[in-house]
């Protein structure tokens, strides 16, 4: 156990070294102490100083500068690493809802050290842990024990090759046997193998696996959740009829042995579904305790949300890494000033400070938006435990999702666009390795597409909002939400009305003003939003072509035509020109994996026989 920081506040916040950083220090209108601990509370600063303590004085965590380690000897550093975090015991299995922040605390401090031990750390103990307790039930609890005494290594497959934004389309299947009361875990071809998936590539031996859940009969129920062993703990060779494997070097995160499965006809007890929202009787019967299947997704979102909530606040503690290297560095570099003989720190230029200090900004503010969903987050959770089924209970999930959502986009993309800013306001030196903002730069990159693709993220924010613009149109329903997040548009008809009047810089200077605005902007962009779209429909249209058809993309596939080079320069699987996508980056991976021989059973799929006789050739 890591020891715990004694002492007053010269202990837990002392002095920073004498320095070039004095005079601005001296110069700033507050007391930093008094700030940090009305933001964090001296209980969370102690926290976070016994964590940063304890990696920095174990020999395991320690810099080496210049040293290039393999990727195996990497993820091996890493594992190692994370199972020394569980023998600190920063956190017990109960703080997951007694002292949430506590959690939270702890990822972003682990990430601010390294993102691929943070990864790692998360993926097991609050992704797939999380998923375990809040998508379980009793029958569950024991894997919870399990996973903080590392007995078991877990991961969260929720993603597919050929699917991941569109979750309602995973192909995975498990049809339930009524003979056996087992559950047939099965991937269709390969395009349902399970991809990109955290800790599945060398280190995981138990997965929660999301498939469409088949009962006799041929209903199926959708998509459910389900608790499979991967691997043996001992050996960590896969299980019988299990596919898995590592999918290779990343642009970042190389600590983190993201990985794919593929599962031939997995057979899985019945108490293997994680049974919280829809469970399946031993005679083949599905019941479930929510009255309709929007419901049930509604409820289920949860569990999509910690992921996202929790990459809100990586993206926060990855901006606060890049302004903290940046501002220091503006304050310290001299360049040019009234004189020749008299040079001036480069923070003292507007330009400088237009481009550094709104990203200094949107880190305290993002990072208490972040906390705050998190709590709201943990709230959700706890009622799910408690079985609480109410109508406000499914509100609650639809709007941390749609909050969840839009948060994750926008912290992830300032956090990138920020991280960029600073490498270039740092120069020349931004650029150098050892400074870092590269390695913070391709880090964050990832959070902008995981858990999510941006982009579709905001759609279903907006999907979200259209859903409620709906529904007050019809029946004249309110706009309300348990967080009040939405409650602001039950003026939506007066706030259209208003016009922007300040008679005064000041007046552009009161926050109100600038919320004004934004409550007049969405309140604007719902209402086109909604009128286009009733426009298309009323043209004939469908809900899909409705939002689509305005897109600029014919000629794009013939332009591109026209630029590209040879496949053998353009040496992109994704990107040749035989446009067989799934194919290609498949059939790379699996080279690079090197599991063929494990799997004799795999070339049964008609549709990879081609690749895999191509690739056992080269092997």
């Amino acid at each position: 156990m890591a020891p715990t920081v004694e002492g007053g506040d010269a202990a837990l916040l002392p002095e920073f070294p004498r320095g070039p950083l004095d005079t601005y220090r001296a110069r700033a209108s507050f007391s930093w102490k008094e700030l940090a601990l009305f933001t964090e509370g001296e209980d969370m600063l102690r926290f976070k100083k016994t964590i940063f303590s304890a990696l920095e004085n174990d020999p395991l965590f320690a810099r080496s500068p210049g040293a290039h380690l393999s990727l195996e000897k990497y993820r091996e550093l890493n594992f190692l690493r994370c199972k020394r975090i569980f023998e600190y015991d920063f956190l017990s299995a109960g703080d997951v809802f007694e002292s949430p922040l506590r959690v939270s605390t702890l990822i972003q401090c682990l990430g601010m050290y390294d993102w691929s031990l943070a990864a790692k750390y998360l993926l097991h103990t609050l992704i797939f842990g999380s998923a375990v307790f809040s998508s379980g039930s009793e029958r569950h609890f024991a894997y919870i024990q399990k996973i903080f005494s590392m007995e078991i290594f877990g991961c969260f497959a929720l993603t597919e090759l050929s699917h991941g934004s569109n979750t309602k389309a995973i192909r995975t299947t498990a049809h339930y046997s009524p003979a056996t009361e087992e559950f047939i875990i099965h991937s269709p071809d390969f395009e349902a193998a399970k991809f990109w998936v955290g800790n599945m590539g060398k280190t995981a031996t138990h997965a929660v696996v999301f498939a469409q859940l088949h009962v006799p009969g041929g209903q199926c129920h959708g998509l459910h959740p389900f608790i499979i062993q991967i691997r043996d703990p001992k050996t960590l060779l896969p299980m019988p009829g299990v596919m898995v494997g590592d999918i290779g070097k990343k642009l970042g995160q190389n600590g983190l042995d993201n990985g794919f499965a593929v599962f031939h006809k997995v057979r899985v007890p019945r108490q293997s579904l994680l049974n919280r929202m829809g469970d399946v009787t031993p005679e083949g019967t599905y019941v479930s305790p929510f009255k309709d299947a929007r419901q049930r997704f509604g409820a289920s979102l949860g569990s999509l949300s910690w992921g996202r909530v929790t990459i809100m606040g990586m993206a926060v503690a990855n901006l606060k890494l890049a302004v903290s290297i940046a501002v220091r560095f503006s304050a310290t570099r001299r360049q040019f000033g009234p004189t020749e003989d008299e040079e001036i720190p480069v923070l003292e230029y507007q330009t400088q400070q237009w481009r550094l200090l709104p990203y200094l900004a949107a880190a305290y503010v993002l990072d208490h938006v972040s906390k705050s969903l998190f709590l709201d987050l943990v709230e959700l959770q706890r009622g799910l435990a408690a079985g609480d089924r109410s109508a406000r209970q499914a509100e609650l999930g639809r709007e941390i999702h749609a909050l969840a959502s839009a948060g994750k986009a926008l912290a992830s993309w300032t956090a990138q666009q920020g991280i960029q800013e600073c490498r270039e306001a740092c120069g020349g030196h931004g650029y150098l390795a050892i400074n870092r903002l590269g390695v913070l730069r391709d880090d964050n990159d990832p959070n902008c597409t995981y858990e999510g693709d941006n982009n579709v993220l905001l759609q279903q924010t907006s999907n979200y909002l259209l859903g409620l613009r709906a529904c007050r149109v019809q029946d004249g329903a309110c706009f309300r939400s348990p967080l009040k997040s939405v409650d602001f548009l039950d003026s939506y008809p007066g706030i259209l009305d208003q016009r922007f009047e300040v008679s005064s810089v000041a007046d552009c200077l009161d926050s109100a003003v600038a919320l004004a605005a934004y409550k007049w902007l969405v309140c604007y962009l719902l209402r086109e939003t909604h009128e286009k779209f009733n426009q298309e429909k009323r043209s004939g249209s469908d809900d899909f072509e409705a939002r689509n058809n305005c897109q600029l993309k014919d000629d794009a596939v013939a332009l591109v035509d026209v630029i590209a080079p040879p496949d053998f320069v353009l040496d992109s699987p994704i990107g040749r020109a035989d446009g067989e996508l799934y194919k290609n980056l498949w059939g790379a991976v699996l080279q690079d994996s090197k599991v063929l021989e494990r799997a004799s059973w795999w070339p049964e799929f008609s549709v990879n026989k081609p690749v895999i006789g191509s690739l056992k050739s080269k092997l």
